[in-house]
């Protein structure tokens, strides 16, 4: 792939094998007629996620995509920063590779930013038709981390998250669990981005389980992780 990339897509790949196929065929059908690229990021997978990306992307229907590979897994943001520092295009955009968030919701949140004709536009999603109890919790952790960063927060997990190129030269201290999420929406509104979202359904995981919630005890250690996370943050210096 040469000249201008207009929008680049960064999706962590852990222990993904199994989704990978029906993963990039959905990529591939979303896909807009748009100098872009899909990169895959192969977060220290110990299944054989490298063997099944190698298999796939020499493939000519996926020429669109490659592959960044972090020998070993050191967590979800981690992972996500290393694609978003590998990518090219001029707007960036991260989601997961579960095959829980429709490929399709790429490619509308980036529509809806390059339709604004400001700079600092920070596109998000906005997830309905959730169990309650992941609802409750979603709107509980917006409160706390609203109410303790003194910023509007909401439903800080969405995906897709799209924003143009100069934004990714703010992330100066990004932590590698899980928190990404609430760290750079904390950072689009704290910079002054304004904030749009689009509606989104996450579907079902076709194979394999979270790697943050798939058990009650799982649930509660992440929560758990993310609260203490908000607070340092508001007190780490110059946050406030």
């Amino acid at each position: 792939m040469s000249g201008a990339i207009a929008f680049s897509i960064v999706l962590p790949c852990y222990n993904e094998a199994e989704n990978l196929p029906g993963l990039l065929e959905a990529y591939r059908a979303a896909w807009r007629d748009l100098p872009s690229e899909l990169v895959l990021v192969d977060n220290g997978s110990t299944d054989n996620t490298a063997q099944v990306l190698s298999e796939l992307l020499a493939r000519p229907e996926y020429a669109f995509a490659h592959t960044v590979t972090v020998p070993k897994n050191r967590g979800y943001g981690y992972g996500v920063m290393t694609g978003l520092r590998a990518a090219r295009g001029t707007v960036l955009g991260i989601s997961h590779a579960d095959m829980q968030c429709p490929a399709e919701d790429l490619c509308r949140a980036h529509e809806k930013l390059v339709s604004i004709s400001s700079k600092k536009v920070f596109v998000k999603g906005k997830r309905a038709k959730r169990p309650l109890l992941a609802t409750v919790i979603t709107a509980g952790m917006s409160v706390i981390s609203s109410l303790v960063l003194w910023k509007g927060l909401a439903d800080i997990n969405a995906q897709p998250k799209v924003f143009p190129r100069e934004f990714l030269a703010t992330l100066d201290a990004p932590p590698d669990g899980f928190e990404l999420d609430l760290y750079i929406v904390y950072r689009a509104k704290r910079l002054g981005f304004a904030i749009e979202s689009i509606p989104v359904v996450f579907g079902h995981r076709a194979h394999g389980h979270s790697k943050s919630a798939f058990s009650l005890a799982s649930r509660r250690r992440q929560i758990t992780k993310t609260l203490r996370y908000i607070f340092a943050l508001r007190l780490q210096k110059g946050e406030a």
